[in-house]
């Protein structure tokens, strides 16, 4: 468990890494014997499909059957037990979950991940089911005195996340399993050119400091990832969705929160500047890159 403050060292070598892991310490192994079998996750998916039920009404998902792209997690409620799987889960998911529970605890609060599958190219990630109302849920029927209340107890989360760092001798860019990290998101704005690798890089990308601290970030900062509880005096009891999470320039987290909301609305004009660093030096090369990527 981390103390109040200071830097909290987070390298590979504490994460576990492999496919198949088993958090035995966790609460859920302190009820029951064993994880449900990937089978079972699918049938449970499947079965909560053909009744209409949906952990996540936001979000459609195709069928669990047979393609696994992006099929609705599974809800074992009496187990306290949520399992995300398909071909597009990223065990760092699971590792990042792992990592923040043991250094951060609850300075952090996320859901307590009980292991995860790997089965061919498809992942299950077995985690806690939080129960709850996501901030989008309950924005409207929030009172201005919730939402700043709501805003700083964010901004003291993500102070506490920003406290992680890496082992200076050994610094990387990217997520949690250290694939590699292209210039994707810069190169967008020349994809569609006959020859985008001879086009000089636009002044834009100058913008976008090489020279910033790598921190470690959520990555989708979105309300609807954001769990409170549903009755007042409203407090945070998760924050979800790590997929997108890992080591990244500083001004990522604010730029992704921004790029995920309407520009206008109060949200990004006044409660996501009460929350995050906004780097708004970004901004416009920033946009320029995400105009690209299109509709």
């Amino acid at each position: 468990m981390a103390n109040s403050e200071g830097p909290i060292r987070l390298t590979p070598s504490m994460i576990p890494n492999s496919p198949n892991f088993d958090v035995t310490d966790s609460s859920f192994f302190r009820k029951w014997d064993e994880l449900p079998s990937p089978k079972d996750v699918q049938a449970q998916s499947e079965a909560q499909r053909l009744a209409g039920f949906n952990p996540n009404p936001r979000r459609g998902y195709q069928s669990a059957v047979p393609f696994f792209i992006k099929p609705q997690p599974a809800v074992f409620a009496d187990m306290d037990l949520l399992v995300k799987w398909g071909r597009t889960e990223h065990i760092s998911e699971a590792q990042t979950l792992f990592a923040l529970r043991r250094l951060l605890n609850d300075l952090v609060p996320v859901p307590e991940v009980y292991g995860w599958r790997t089965d061919g190219d498809v992942k299950y990630i077995y985690m806690e089911y939080i129960r709850g109302q996501t901030l989008e849920q309950a924005w409207e029927k929030l009172e201005p005195d919730d939402k700043v209340s709501i805003s700083r107890e964010l901004r003291k989360i993500y102070d506490n996340l920003r406290r992680l760092e890496q082992d200076p001798s050994d610094p990387f860019v990217g997520m949690l399993q250290r694939p590699t990290f292209h210039d994707w998101f810069t190169f967008l704005c020349r994809r569609a050119m006959p020859d985008p690798y001879s086009v000089p890089i636009e002044p834009y990308r100058y913008e976008l400091p090489d020279d910033c601290a790598i921190k470690f970030t959520h990555g989708d900062l979105h309300r609807s990832n954001i769990v409170i509880s549903s009755s007042r005096p409203y407090r945070i009891l998760a924050i979800v969705d790590w997929e997108q999470s890992g080591w990244f320039p500083a001004y990522w987290e604010g730029r992704k929160a921004q790029y995920s909301a309407w520009m206008t609305e109060e949200w990004t004009t006044t409660y996501l500047p009460m929350i995050l660093d906004m780097y708004t030096g970004t901004l416009e090369s920033w946009d320029y890159y995400t105009i690209s990527i299109g509709p």
